[in-house]
């Protein structure tokens, strides 16, 4: 598809994952994924400041979404979050 591309991006835990573009809609929900993969392998401080990323960043997804679908996706991986950061907080 023109003017699209590749790119991979690991995780400081080793997973990885790619997305045509990363402008926008896509690049946000990249990013959000990828913060939360990584709250979710780290604890303490460092949990909490992949979450407030992940919500950061689902925040400008949802900013970005141009049609329902977008906005579905980017409202199911802010409950994921959200679910991320309960179960965080009862484990404390």
């Amino acid at each position: 598809m023109p003017g699209r591309f590749m790119v991979s991006a690991p995780t400081t835990k080793g997973a990885s994952m790619t997305v045509r573009n990363l402008t926008g809609f896509a690049g946000a929900c990249q990013e959000a994924v990828i913060a939360v993969l990584d709250a979710i392998a780290t604890v303490g401080e460092e949990r909490r400041g992949h979450l407030t990323d992940a919500k950061l960043a689902i925040d400008r997804a949802l900013h970005e979404a141009h049609n329902g679908e977008e906005w579905y996706l980017a409202d199911h991986l802010r409950r994921g979050i959200r679910e991320v950061e309960a179960r965080a907080q009862h484990a404390a």
